[in-house]
């Protein structure tokens, strides 16, 4: 993040992990318009959406459906 911060002079920086994808084409906008908005962009920092895994067990032992924390 701190080299990014250096090669670009951009408002904006979207930061994913190598190993995951975005699913939702709208993603990246809806982050945006959080930025943007006259009131809470300027309390915010950086946009965080929840991650979600394909082939949960029945009971989710492993918590990997982050209900508690996003839903």
């Amino acid at each position: 993040v701190r080299v990014s911060a250096v090669l670009t002079n951009s408002p904006f920086m979207l930061n994913l992990d190598c190993d995951h994808y975005i699913n939702n084409s709208k993603a990246v906008r809806e982050a945006m318009c959080f930025l943007m908005d006259p009131q809470l962009g300027k309390k915010l920092c950086y946009v965080q959406f929840p991650q979600r895994f394909d082939g949960i067990d029945l009971h989710d032992r492993y918590a990997n459906r982050n209900i508690v924390f996003f839903d």
